[in-house]
């Protein structure tokens, strides 16, 4: 299984980092998904911050 892990700010859900994919020996076959896991972290960026 193909995953990547994806960490977001708690708050306004913008990214604050994108790991690369973990590759299987089945990527980019027909079919063949990504699972994406998301870890919550801080508050908010610095573009949301005053909002929250």
């Amino acid at each position: 299984m193909c995953y990547t892990l994806v960490e977001l700010y708690s708050l306004c859900r913008c990214i604050y980092y994108q790991y690369p994919i973990d590759r299987c020996a089945a990527y980019g076959r027909p079919g063949h998904s990504i699972t994406r896991r998301t870890i919550l972290v801080g508050s908010a960026c610095s573009l949301h911050q005053t909002a929250h």
